[in-house]
Order: C-alpha cells, then structure tokens, then sequence
C-alpha cells in the first residue's frame, strides 16, 4: 500500500497489476489513546490488503496531518484545506489512466465530511464506503444530490453521533446498493475492522466485506473514457464511452442523442444505469453542440445542415459496433426531440439497431419513416407529454399501428420536454433501461 506521504506532495501508483479501479482512503487520527491508535494502525494496514487481494489500486490521505491550520481558532480554514487537499488527491489519482477512470473512496470519522465535499466536482468518483462517518449538513445534502453514487456506512451502536449521520446518509440516499452497518462494541473508524477481526473466525470479516462491497460497485460502472471519430461528411464528433467489465457474450450496445438545446451531460445518469445493467454506450455530443464543434455552433448551422445530425447517429453505431466486447448486431438508441429525429433517419434501414426509445418532440418526416416505425422490426418506446398535443396524437397513432408486443406508449401530464422529465419523475430513467433490456434480449 502506498499514499500521499506526510506532505501531501507525492501521489504514487500501486505496485498491483492491471487493478481494476482506485480507493483512495482518507484518515482522521489524532487525539485517541496510544492503544486506539495502534488498533487503528493495524485495521489500516488489513483493510489495504483486502483491497488489494481484490485488484484495487490503494492510496491514503491522513487529513489530520496534512490540514492542520496555521491559524488558531480557524475551524472554517481547516475544513476547507482538508476539502482541498481530498480534490487535489483525487486529482492525480484521476489522471492515473490505468485505473483513474473509475474510484472508491473510504473516509474515517471526520474525514467523511471532507471526502463528500472535495469529491463534488469528480464524476470519476463511483462510491464511498463512511466507517464512523461524522457529516455536515451541507456534506448530506451533497450526498442527496449526488445519487448515482452509493455509500456504504458501517458503524458501531455505541458511537451515537456516527450513528445518527450514518442512519440519516442511508435514509436519504436513493441508491439500491447503498446499505448501513451497525456493529456492536466495535468501537470507530478503522480500529472496526482489527476488533472485528479479533472477535471473528468466519472468513467472511469486515475487511473483505468493504473490499468486495467496493470491487462490485467499481465493476459495475465499466470502464470510461471520451472518444471522437469523424462522419462521412467531415464533423469530429466526440462522446462518452463506457464499456461493462464483463467477459462472455459481448454486451449490447446504446446510443444516446440528447436534444438541440441540451448536450450529452444530459444522459450522465441515464449512461451510468446503463453500463451498470451491462450495455455498451456512446453518449454523443451530435453537431454543433458540446466539443463537436469543428464546422460550427449549431445556432449558427443551416436548417439543412442541422438536418444531417443523422449522419453523426449513423457514424456512432458505426463507431459502437467497432469495439472489443460490442454485439454489432444488438444496438438500441435513445433520442430527445431532434435527437429522435436522428435516431430514426440515422438507423433507417440498419438491422443492427432493434429498439429506439424517442422522447418527446419527435414526428414522422415522410411516409417512410412511419413504414419503418410500424413494420415491426425494430421496437419502440414512445415517451411524450399532454402539452404536445400533435406530438402525443402522433406518437399514439404510430403506437397503435405497430405490431411489436414490446412497443410503449408513455404519457405524462403537463408540457415538459425530454430530459425534463428525468427530473419530473426519478423512476424514468430506470425504466427506459429496463425497456431497451427486453427489446434488445428479444
């Protein structure tokens, strides 16, 4: 195991080979008794073996060291260095290629507050496992925010205060895998795991618990990375890859087309539920919109070329299909107003693709794309509001017409637009994902 060292001016990689992801564990020892300490120590240093054992990259951070200010009293300067030195760790773990793309963080005691509010800016960030975590407020209302990520808090009983924040962090976060602890005479932080260690024989310890709980939620959320590649008709079109880690039967692939006021951040929740049920997915930035901006801003495009954001739709499936692990004949798409419209015209004709989900906004061109629509060959997911009056007829006309037993009709109330209603209704995203599950197994 290695670290940041005393000064917090060295980062160095683990000597594991190929790791599947990073841990970075942060500390916050001081003050305890002599005894305490070593309990601790050793907890430490048998929770980085587990890690390890695991295929993890580890590194640590003792902010009780490192963030000590120079100004008494400053209560405020010393959070906020601890919070800067967690964001400057995760910083160069980040630009770590072998294992940056995706991290676990473990925070101890106080230093829990500290890895929730230096984590903010850090999508590279996938879990965090509290031992005795102590939370602010404004740290739980991060956590509430930042739902993609899980928390797995452990706790002893006695240790009321940890308890209440470990309780209230499980409570509120919306996440299926998160999950609460409570031990009993454990004491805290990481002296837990050599106590627990001490009372138990059952292979089954604390340390391998975190370490395998960690592997799982790292392993889910694939490998990602940003990509560009080039359309016949010359535009760079770059996006967000994520590959699953699973080996056997390649994945099936999705492509995600966000709208015309909107680029691919929009898709960051619903990219990350998809690589986590095993797809393949290319989250573009279509013409003009987001880094794909080589020929021009999209408000600056003619109608005309507008139009042919079809071709970066076509490119992407190209592109998808083109990876290690992809199943070139299994793709779905997932397309917002314009970006339906080139899910639709960009996939004409293309067996690959067998499930579109278009989400607002979208209606037919001409009688050919409602003949591809309707023939039953390729699935699709109609999502639309009561305010898009022509929209919603539409879309159910097209609904009624299609013979695919896998063809859904969604309708909310109100007049929302695509990505909207990811926020309007938590339970959308998650189902989208189920529905391209079926409609890409059939």
């Amino acid at each position: 195991m290695v670290g940041l060292g005393r000064t917090a001016d060295k980062l160095t990689e683990s000597t594991s080979t190929q790791p599947i992801g990073s841990v970075l564990i942060l500390t916050s020892s001081g003050g305890e008794s002599r005894s305490a300490r070593r309990k601790a120590k050793a907890g430490g240093v048998r929770l980085a073996a587990a890690l390890e054992a695991a295929g993890l990259s580890v590194h640590r951070v003792d902010l009780s060291r490192n963030s000590a200010s120079k100004e008494k009293g400053s209560k405020r300067s010393s959070s906020s260095k601890r919070n800067a030195l967690v964001k400057s760790a995760l910083d160069r773990l980040s630009a770590v290629e072998a294992t940056g793309d995706r991290i676990g963080v473990i925070a101890e005691g106080k230093s829990a507050d500290a890895a929730a509010l230096g984590s903010r800016a850090h999508s590279q960030v996938r879990s965090f496992v509290f031992l005795s975590g102590m939370l602010s407020g404004s740290a739980k209302e991060t956590l509430v925010e930042w739902s993609d990520d899980p928390v797995l808090c452990v706790v002893s009983g006695e240790d009321k205060a940890s308890l209440r924040d470990m309780t209230d962090v499980y409570l509120s976060s919306g996440h299926q895998d998160t999950d609460l602890r409570v031990l009993e005479g454990m004491g805290s932080g990481e002296a837990m795991i050599e106590e627990a260690a001490s009372r138990s024989s059952d292979r089954t310890s604390l340390d391998r618990m975190i370490a395998g709980w960690i592997r799982r939620q790292l392993t889910a959320v694939g490998r990602e990375r940003e990509v560009s590649f080039r359309t016949e008709d010359g535009w760079e079109i770059f996006g967000n890859l994520l590959l699953p880690d699973y080996e056997g039967k390649p994945a099936p692939g999705a492509v995600l087309l966000h709208s015309g006021r909107s680029d691919r951040y929009v898709f960051a929740g619903l990219e990350r539920l998809l690589v986590r049920e095993g797809f393949a997915v290319l989250n573009i930035d279509w013409r003009g919109r987001g880094k794909s901006t080589n020929k021009g801003k999209y408000f600056d495009l003619s109608k005309e070329e507008r139009a042919n954001g079809k071709l970066d739709a076509r490119a992407a499936i190209d592109f998808l299909t083109s990876q290690n692990g992809v199943d070139r004949d299994r793709v779905g798409m997932v397309g917002i107003v314009h970006g339906a419209e080139h899910a639709v015209r960009g996939s004409i004709g293309d067996s690959r693709v067998k499930a579109l989900a278009l989400l607002t906004g979208y209606v037919p061109i001409d009688q050919g794309e409602r003949e591809y629509l309707i023939n039953g060959n390729v699935h699709t997911l109609y999502v639309t509001c009561t305010g898009h009056h022509q929209v919603t007829k539409t879309m159910r006309g097209l609904y009624e017409a299609t013979p695919s037993k896998l063809a859904r009709l969604l309708v909310y109330d109100g007049g929302a637009i695509g990505y909207q209603l990811f926020e309007l209704d938590s339970r959308l995203e998650p189902s989208v994902v189920e529905w391209l599950k079926a409609g890409l197994a059939s």
